[in-house]
């Protein structure tokens, strides 16, 4: 019951009537509760940044090769029960995982996408794909952090967050500069 008919009802019960005085300084709560909860910081992608490594010695060949771990490494613990990662964990791979690509190889999102990814997303329906690459996981993310970066939250999102929009600015002006494809050797 609500509204009219619940005033009605507890009437009926004894209870007394709630004064109306409070019903405007509910509202007003609720209010102010519902614009302080979206007046949090909420960025689109709703990622949480973390420090990453230095991949700038990653070129070529050892580039694309580090890349499809990456991609590898993302897609096991995303979709393998036991190989899950934290939020922050996830960064780490996935932005080190830009790195490379569009940072080191000069890659668009569609050849990367192509490449790299459908690669990864077709080797899940494989039977033995997580055990194979599950194992490999937390090596890489040591290796990540190895290399500088790390599996905490930098403190100052907000500060990341615009790091990361130039960053990517620089990346969508440059995509697609580099090598299509994967680097052929001998």
């Amino acid at each position: 019951m609500s509204g009219t008919a619940g005033i009605l009802a507890g009437r009926r019960l004894g209870m007394p009537e709630p004064p109306q005085e409070d019903l405007p300084m509910k509202r007003l709560f609720a209010t102010t509760a519902l614009c302080l909860a979206l007046a949090t910081p909420a960025y689109a992608d709703g990622k949480i940044y973390v420090q990453l490594p230095d991949l700038t010695s990653y070129r070529g060949a050892e580039a694309e090769t580090f890349l499809t771990e990456l991609v590898m490494a993302n897609i096991v613990s995303s979709n393998c029960a036991g190989y899950e990662v934290t939020d922050e964990e996830w960064s780490l791979l996935t932005d080190s995982a830009d790195l490379i690509a569009y940072g080191q190889l000069g890659l668009t999102v569609d050849d990367t996408d192509t490449v790299y990814y459908g690669p990864a997303f077709a080797a899940l329906d494989q039977p033995d794909t997580c055990a194979e690459y599950g194992p490999k996981v937390e090596p890489m993310l040591q290796q990540l952090v190895d290399l500088g970066g790390a599996r905490t939250a930098l403190p100052d999102q907000d500060a990341a967050y615009a790091a990361h929009q130039v960053l990517q600015a620089e990346w969508d002006a440059r995509a697609g500069q580099g090598p299509v494809g994967k680097t052929k050797t001998k």
